[in-house]
This record gives C-alpha cells, sequence and structure tokens, in this order.
C-alpha cells in the first residue's frame, strides 16, 4: 500500500497524513512542547521510484488547513475542486514520532524537524517509497489560484439544491441501473448534465456544484456496479455502453423540470463511456464535454503492452468486483509485477480470479476483439458539440485520438480542445512547476460549453478558436485556429557516435545534420534487469520530473544522444515520432524511444517517450517474428507535447529496449510473454549511417 492522493475517493492517505498529524498533536500536547498545527500549511511530497536512486527534491502537492487539535475533526485537506474531506484513524506515540494507523498493516511515522512534519509511510513494517512534509504557509489566506482561460460569463451559483432521489434506471433489456440526480431548487426548466461510471457509487458532491448553477446532474453507475444490475464483460463492452447511454440520455431528458437538452461529463473511463454514448446518436443529446476520456482499448492494451504494467493491473485488480472493494492505487505492486509469469498476477496481488485480466492476455494482438471496442470507429456517428479536456502529461491519449478523428468528419458541428499541463488525474495536480496559471478548472470550461449548447446562451463560445494549450517553457495558454498546427515544420534530429553512445558519458551526438559514418551502437538487453522507468504510471503528477541524470549515466542497456546547447529558444508543439533501423539476435525484442531536455545544471527530464514490439512492426494485427542480425526500420510514436526548450537547454534522446514498469518486459523469445517464464537476453544493435538515419522528427513552431 501506498500514501497518495487519489483521484477519485479524495486524497485519501494525503487527508489522513493531515489530519492525523492534527489529532496527534493535541495528543503530545499535553506531555511535550510541539509545535501547533493550526492555521495553514502546504503538504510536500518527495518520491522515489527506484530506491537505489534515494528521494528526489520536494513537490507541493496540496493544502491543508487546521481548525484546531481538540475535536476528531480538528483537520481537512482541502482541495482546489472540491468541498472539505474528513479522515480519522488511531495515532499512537513512540518516543519522538507520531504513529498514524489506517489499519494494521499500513502506518505513517512521522516526525517533528524544527516546524516542519514529516512522515514515511510503513506498510507490515516495510518503508514505502514516499515521504511527506508539512510547512506552514507563508502567506495565511492566499487563495488557491486558479487561471480562467475563457472570460465569458457563466452560470453562478444562485440555486439550492436538493439530493432528490436515488433510483434504479431501467434499460431496454430490463438491467437496473444505479442512478441519483441532485436538483436545482426552482421551477426550471433546467438543462441536464449526465455523468456514467464503472466505478464506485459517485460522490453528490460534483451534482451539487452543477446543481447550484442551474442544472440537473444525474449520475449512474453502469452494469455491475454498486446496485446496478447485469454484468459487464471487461473494458470496453462496447454493446452495452452504446446501448445503455442512448437508453440513459433519453430517460433524463424527461424528468420533471428538464429542458429535454442533455450534456454529457465524465473523466477517464467515464469519458470514454461519454464518447461511447454520443456515437448512438440519443436525439435529446445536446453536447459532450468528457475529460482525460480514455481512448480506444486497444491503443493501451496491445499496442502500448500496457495492459500488464501497474496501471492496469491496479485497474484490474479495482474494477474486480461490484464495490470495488480493492483500491487499485493501494496495491503493493512494485515487487509482484517483477515475478514471472505475468498472467499469475493478480493472484500474487490477492486478487484472483480475474476475468478482465484474462480476457486481456487471451486477445495481445488487434483483432476483432479490439476492434469493436474502438470508438474512433464509429466517430462520425457522434452528431452533437464535443469538447475534449486532458493534459500533455496524460497516459491516455484519448482526447487528442478523438479530436483527430472528429476532424476527418466532414460537416461536424463544433469542437474543442483543450490541453493543460497536467496528467492524468486531473487539473488538481500540475505535473510540475509551471506558475498558478497553470492550473484551470474543468468545470469552467464546461459549464460555458453547456450554456450555450444546453441553455441557448449567447456567451461566444462559438466564436472563441478551436484550440487551447498551455505552452511549457513558456509557461502561458495559447489559443489556436487548427490542430495539428499547419505552422509546424518538421524537424529531424539524427542520432550518431563512433560506437560508444552507452550512457551519458559516451560519444552519442543529437544533430539536425544526417549521420555520415558507419559505425552501429551495440547493447546487451537483459529482461531479468530491464531499463527501469522512473514514473509511477500510478503516480504521474507526482514523479513526472524525476531526474534521469542519474539513470542515463549508470545504465549500459541504453543509448544516450545529446545535442550541443541550444542558442535560441525551440518551441515544439504536435504529435511527435521516431524512425530507428536496428538488428537483434532474438526473436522478437522491444525498441523505446525517449526524449527528454537537459537543463544546464545537467538536470535531465523526460518530455515523452515511445515504444514499439518488433514482433508488430509491420502492423497490430499481426505477428511477423524477427530474423537474426536482419536491419528493420521500426516506426515509435513518441506521443505529444508543447513545449519551449530554453537557451542553454540540450535536447537528449534515450534508446533502449524496456521502460520497466511501464511497459511489460520482452521476454525476447518469440513466445507469449504474458504466460511464460523462460527469458533470453538480447543482443542488439542501432543503426545510424547514411543508409539508415536514425532520427526523431519534432514539430518545430516558428517564433
Amino acid at each position: 500500500m501506498t500514501i497518495r492522493t487519489s483521484r477519485r475517493g479524495g486524497a485519501r492517505w494525503a487527508v489522513m497524513l493531515v489530519v492525523l498529524v492534527a489529532l496527534g498533536a493535541g495528543a503530545l500536547a499535553a506531555r511535550r512542547r510541539v509545535p501547533v498545527l493550526a492555521g495553514e500549511w502546504d503538504v510536500y511530497i518527495a518520491l522515489s521510484a527506484k530506491p537505489k536512486f534515494g528521494f528526489e527534491g520536494w513537490r507541493r502537492m496540496a493544502y491543508a488547513h487546521f481548525a484546531g487539535t481538540d475535536s476528531a475533526n480538528a483537520g481537512f485537506l482541502r482541495r482546489r475542486t472540491g468541498a472539505p474531506m474528513l479522515t480519522v484513524a488511531k495515532v499512537t506515540t513512540k518516543g519522538d514520532s507520531l504513529l498514524l494507523a489506517q489499519d494494521a498493516n499500513t502506518v505513517l511515522r512521522a516526525a517533528w524537524h524544527g516546524d516542519t512534519l514529516e512522515g514515511v509511510q510503513y506498510t507490515n513494517d516495510r518503508p514505502m517509497d514516499r515521504r511527506y512534509r508539512l510547512v506552514r504557509r507563508a502567506t495565511p489566506g492566499a487563495p488557491e489560484p486558479t487561471h480562467q482561460i475563457w472570460k465569458m460569463p457563466a452560470s453562478d451559483s444562485q440555486y439550492a439544491t436538493v439530493l432528490d432521489t436515488t433510483t434504479l434506471m431501467p434499460v431496454r433489456d430490463g438491467t437496473m441501473l444505479e442512478t441519483y440526480i441532485v436538483r436545482p431548487v426552482g421551477p426550471g426548466p433546467f438543462g441536464v448534465v449526465m455523468q456514467r461510471s464503472p466505478y464506485r457509487a459517485s460522490n453528490p458532491g460534483p451534482g451539487r456544484w452543477w446543481a447550484a448553477r442551474g442544472y440537473i446532474f444525474v449520475g449512474q453507475l453502469v452494469r455491475e456496479r454498486g446496485k446496478s444490475t447485469g454484468r459487464i464483460e471487461e473494458f470496453g463492452d462496447y454493446s452495452h455502453d452504446i446501448e445503455d447511454g442512448y437508453d440513459a440520455v433519453e430517460w433524463a431528458a424527461k424528468l420533471p423540470g428538464a429542458n429535454g437538452k442533455v450534456g454529457l461529463i465524465g473523466h477517464s473511463d467515464e469519458g470514454r463511456l461519454a464518447w461511447y454514448a454520443a456515437v448512438s446518436a440519443p436525439p435529446h443529446l445536446a453536447a459532450i464535454a468528457p475529460s482525460a476520456a480514455t481512448s480506444d482499448p486497444w491503443r493501451i492494451v496491445p499496442y502500448a503492452a500496457m495492459a500488464f504494467g501497474p496501471i492496469n493491473i491496479s485497474w484490474a485488480c479495482m474494477m474486480r468486483d461490484r464495490n470495488m472493494a480493492t483500491n487499485g492505487a493501494d496495491l503493493e505492486i512494485g515487487e509482484a509485477i517483477t515475478h514471472l509469469p505475468l498472467s499469475a498476477l493478480p493472484a500474487r496481488l490477492g486478487c484472483a480470479p480475474n476475468a478482465i485480466w484474462d480476457r486481456w492476455i487471451a486477445h495481445p494482438t488487434l483483432d476483432a476483439f479490439w476492434r469493436a471496442r474502438a470508438v474512433t470507429t464509429y466517430i462520425d456517428k457522434v452528431k452533437v458539440p464535443a469538447m475534449s479536456l486532458a493534459g500533455w502529461h496524460d497516459d491516455a491519449r484519448g482526447p487528442l485520438d478523438y479530436t483527430n478523428a472528429l476532424l476527418k468528419v466532414k460537416n461536424h458541428p463544433a469542437w474543442h480542445l483543450v490541453m493543460g499541463v497536467h496528467a492524468h488525474k486531473g487539473v488538481d495536480y500540475v505535473a510540475g512547476d509551471f506558475g498558478p496559471q497553470a492550473r484551470y478548472e474543468y468545470r469552467d470550461m464546461q459549464i460555458r460549453w453547456f450554456d450555450h449548447f444546453l441553455l441557448g446562451r449567447d456567451n461566444g463560445v462559438e466564436k472563441m478558436p478551436p484550440v487551447d494549450i498551455f505552452v511549457q517553457g513558456d509557461n502561458s495558454w495559447r489559443q489556436e485556429q487548427e490542430w495539428p498546427l499547419k505552422r509546424a515544420r518538421a524537424m529531424k534530429w539524427y542520432v550518431s557516435s563512433g560506437g560508444r553512445a552507452q550512457t551519458s558519458a559516451g560519444d552519442g551526438v543529437l544533430d539536425t545534420l544526417p549521420p555520415r559514418g558507419a559505425v552501429a551502437d551495440t547493447f546487451t538487453y537483459n529482461p531479468g534487469d530491464p531499463t527501469p522507468y522512473l514514473i509511477d504510471s500510478r503516480e504521474l503528477e507526482e514523479s513526472l520530473n524525476e531526474d534521469y541524470t542519474k539513470l542515463n549515466a549508470t545504465r549500459r542497456d541504453a543509448l544516450v544522444f545529446t545535442s550541443k546547447p541550444l542558442t535560441k529558444p525551440l518551441e515544439v508543439t504536435g504529435e511527435m515520432t521516431a524512425t530507428i533501423w536496428a538488428a537483434s539476435d532474438a526473436k522478437d525484442t522491444d525498441w523505446a524511444v525517449m526524449l527528454l531536455d537537459v537543463f544546464p545544471d545537467g538536470h535531465a527530464e523526460r518530455v515523452q517517450d515511445g515504444f514499439v514490439r518488433a514482433r508488430f512492426r509491420k502492423g497490430m494485427d499481426k505477428v511477423v517474428p524477427l530474423v537474426k542480425g536482419q536491419i528493420e526500420q521500426y516506426e515509435i510514436d513518441l506521443w505529444f507535447t508543447s513545449k519551449v526548450f530554453a537557451p542553454g537547454h540540450r535536447l537528449r534522446v534515450s534508446i533502449t529496449s524496456a521502460l520497466f514498469p511501464k511497459y511489460n518486459r520482452n521476454l525476447n523469445t518469440g513466445g507469449n510473454n504474458e504466460k511464460e517464464s523462460t527469458f533470453v537476453s538480447a543482443h542488439q544493435r542501432l543503426i545510424h549511417d547514411a543508409a539508415h538515419p536514425s532520427h526523431i522528427v519534432l514539430p518545430v513552431i516558428p517564433r
């Protein structure tokens, strides 16, 4: 179990930290002099994805306010988008430490260091890889800043609200779906905002926010969640999601007090459900505005080999039962995922049998199973205005995939893309320090979208440029008229060396000039000791600016190519790719490319990365084994960014055969990577000569 902030259910462990510290301070005050935990405090986190590299810098994570230390409700964490949340647990003392226990196995040991409080979580008496620090705010009362991207007026809070009812809504085959309704107190008519969820029963809190602003809010659980009847197959259960979404929208449009227009929202897989419902084209659906919507399932599972990384095993375990008794974010995956075979991972984590996991393993290629669940295949059926909200550091491609698909549809009524600097948890958790202007509220955008398309207000939404992007480095928002940007120029950066590009101390060079020499670089990829990926995919926001300097300098299974310092700013905005030529003596292997920003002090920070499994180099729908020693061309998707590399910074490309555990390891045997336990080392050769100019392509914006 790990301490973490969680997008759903509140910042559970962080909440417990700040609340229990308050309780502990009160318990100790009678025996010893300790700083008083009253007033306002900032909460910081330090992570170590790989303990041998030690803890890196502290990052501000949250804000806490303590009303006092004399009651169980003395402290609370105030999130930027919601109401206070409270939690309590047992607090005892041991010497100078506070022991903050969630249960018999999980304890946070915190101690005072001057006027700050620091703690490490222990699970089964074993220290975990996160430290927390509380620091008194220098300017009490300062509001948590957010940026209003759109300046036009929006519905404000003016209504009293009431949780009207929780009911079971029938769909066409007789299945009953648990549904709750939050209403404004008033005659109406009101627009309807709906959120369908595959997770546990929703908190009415978000519904009250919408209802206070004049919308009827409808929250609904899909089949086999909470009190909903019926069954779902697995992630991306295409047929029911579309049909049930249609029935739910039409039912909601006829609620008493409704104006007959429904808007759909939802975050992560809830966002995917919004797109699925839109594909069914219900007559009363007026607009959608999902955030961080997950991609077509094949993009996450077979394509990226991510089905068996931490983020998806935690998801599969979490979704195993209707009440989500397992919190996937709390699973101790780090040690378990190193064991083979991967097919036994649910059993090692205590969440077996697991039908979701087993079904993923049974479909390792892009087959009919995955194609039937690809919503982008049916995107031409979406007839309503669609807004996609996401962040450059999200691990789900959905918002850009859906937008790119919409752009191919003729006469689509309206679309809008918003790309911030956060990752998957949402705008509460900005990935790095980009200033207060980086923070914005999804709902600030969504309500203006719905004010126009559900309520018919002429608020200027249709006159807005269709793209809002946050440009990292400039640390500012910019509006654009199209996506991708037509003025972008494809700039190739070539890798070359004298054959000694292993580690950053080698002779690997990244340059805009094509290579002239005929020397290749070699390394050995051992699946028993794969190149580590420092970022925890379940903790993206807290770990995105991990420093790769030590890893680049020490791992000899990674080739490192670094440019000269830039003499002027270089803006890269759009989707990036890599083309490499390589050979292996294995029957199958992987190739991974990472783009990094190297600061003047040597700090190396990941920008994006991409991956290809050699057997799928000809397409995801067929397996083509490697021929020993034969040079093959690989096209690698490096995803997307909007970033200005500053003068004095250097670009770096790292090429290896593993980014573990983000992507499951290739065992190099050519067999089933998920079910086998035997592996072999692969001897790899990267070619970068005039005939095989391995390179990356960056979409550079003229400045």
